[in-house]
C-alpha cells in the first residue's frame, strides 16, 4: 500500500534531549509515529529557537513548551501521558517519578503505555545514580583501550562520534517495538529500560566475550582489518577471511594462484605490499571486477557524495521554517509493503503546543489559562 507507515497512530511523548533519545523517537518517527517534543522553556532567547537535540534527530516531529518544575506544565504532561502509546525519556533516574510521571504513576494511568527510559547507567544497580554521557560509557566499558590496542598508540583516544548514544538510541528504539508486540498479544505496556553503559558493552560482544571465558590479559589480541596505503596515498581496507577471498585478491592484484600464508598477519603483510605498488583507482578497479571484498577509505566530504547512498535514497531533504531547506540522513530501514522515511521538518520549541493541548482534551479557554501561566509556552513560525 503506497504510502503507508507501520506505525501510524501511535503517539509517542518525547522526554529526550541530547543525542541516544532523539535519536530513537526520529526512528519511530521516520515508521509513522507521532512524536510529541517537551520542551523546556526558551530563557532569553533571541529568536526562534527548535526542539532540543539536533536537526536531523527531529525531523518529523511536533514539539510543545512545558516547564515541569510548574504545576500547569505537569498537569499537561499527564495529560499527554495519558493519551500516549509510548513515553521516552533520558532524565537521570527518579527524576520522571520525583515530577509525578515516572513509570508506577503513568502506567496506572495507562496501562497500554510503553515507557522507555534511557540513562547512562540504567534504572537499577549502585552506578544508577551517576550522570553520564557517551563518553562516560566509551571509557568505562572498555572501547576506549579496545581502540587504543587496536591502533597502538601510547594513550587512548576518543572517537569521532558518540558510538554509544547511537547503539543505545537503536536498541531504546528496537526495545520500544518490541514492546508494542508484546501490547498486542497482553493489552499491556511495560518498562523498557536501557544504558549507555550497557549498550556500550554489548557492542563489545566480539572482543569481550574470550574475555568473559577467562582469557588472560597478555593472550588478548586486537579484532581488526589492516588499512593498505597506494602508491598515490589513499587508504584501503581488506577483509581476506579466507582461502576463496585470498583467491580473488591474488587474482586481482597481479598475483594469481599465489597460496594463501596460514598466518593472517603475513597475508595481510603480502596483499600490503601488492598494494603499495598500484593507485587507489587501479585497486578498485581490479577487486570490483574480481568480486573481492574491500573499502576505500574516505573522507566525510567524499563519503556523503557516495553515489551508493543517492541510489538508496538515503539523503533527504526537507523543507525548513528557519533554513528553507536541510538536507539529512534518512532511514536505513527498507520494507517491501511500507515506507520509512524523514515525514518533515525539525519543530521550532512549542511551535505545537496549542494543537496537542487540544487533542489532549484542553479546550481553548483552558489552553489560554495553560499560556498564561507560564506553565505552557509557544512560539509562532516566523
Amino acid at each position: 500500500m503506497v504510502g503507508r507507515r507501520i506505525l501510524e497512530g501511535v503517539r509517542v511523548i518525547d522526554f529526550t534531549r541530547v543525542v541516544a533519545g532523539p535519536y530513537c523517537t526520529r526512528m519511530l518517527a521516520d515508521l509513522g509515529a507521532d512524536v510529541i517534543c517537551v520542551d523546556p522553556p526558551k530563557e532569553g532567547a533571541a529568536g526562534p529557537t527548535r526542539t532540543e537535540g539536533s536537526v536531523a534527530n527531529n525531523l518529523g516531529k511536533r514539539s510543545v513548551t512545558l516547564d515541569l518544575k510548574h504545576p500547569a506544565g505537569i498537569e499537561a504532561a499527564r495529560a499527554l501521558i495519558a493519551g500516549a502509546d509510548v513515553v521516552v525519556e533520558n532524565f537521570r533516574p527518579g527524576v520522571m517519578a520525583s515530577l509525578g510521571i515516572g513509570y508506577e504513576a503513568s502506567s496506572a494511568a495507562n496501562p497500554r503505555l510503553v515507557f522507555a527510559s534511557i540513562s547512562g547507567f540504567g534504572q537499577t544497580g549502585g552506578s544508577s545514580h551517576r550522570r553520564a554521557y557517551g563518553a562516560t560509557a566509551h571509557a568505562e566499558a572498555g572501547w576506549l583501550w579496545v581502540q587504543q590496542q587496536a591502533v597502538g598508540t601510547p594513550e587512548p583516544f576518543a572517537p569521532g562520534v558518540t558510538v554509544a548514544d547511537l547503539v543505545t538510541g537503536q536498541t531504546a528504539f528496537a526495545g520500544v517495538l518490541a514492546a508494542l508486540y508484546d501490547r498486542e498479544r497482553t493489552g499491556r505496556g511495560q518498562w523498557v529500560d536501557t544504558s549507555l553503559m550497557d549498550c556500550q558493552f554489548q557492542m563489545l560482544t566480539e572482543v569481550v566475550t574470550p574475555v568473559l571465558n577467562g582469557q588472560q590479559p597478555e593472550a588478548w589480541a586486537p579484532f581488526r582489518h589492516p588499512v593498505h596505503r597506494t602508491r598515490d596515498g589513499r587508504h584501503i581496507t581488506l577483509n581476506i577471511g579466507g582461502p576463496h577471498n585470498w583467491a580473488r585478491i591474488a587474482a586481482a592484484l597481479g598475483h594469481e594462484g599465489e597460496p594463501m600464508p596460514a598466518a593472517p598477519a603475513t597475508a595481510n603483510t603480502l596483499a600490503g605490499s601488492w598494494i603499495a605498488t598500484m593507485d587507489a583507482a587501479d585497486v578498485v578497479a581490479a577487486l570490483g571486477q574480481t568480486g573481492a571484498p574491500y573499502g576505500m577509505t574516505l573522507t566525510m566530504h567524499e563519503a556523503a557524495v557516495h553515489p551508493h547512498l543517492a541510489e538508496r535514497g538515503m539523503i533527504v531533504e526537507v523543507d525548513d521554517p528557519l533554513e528553507g531547506h536541510v538536507r539529512a540522513v534518512d532511514s536505513a530501514l527498507f520494507f517491501s509493503e511500507t515506507i520509512s522515511s524523514a515525514t518533515g521538518p525539525a519543530p521550532l520549541a512549542g511551535q505545537h503546543s496549542r494543537d496537542v493541548l487540544r487533542e489532549a482534551g484542553y479546550d481553548d479557554a483552558r489552553i489560554e489559562a495553560a499560556l498564561a501561566s507560564g506553565g505552557v509556552g509557544e512560539q509562532r513560525l516566523p
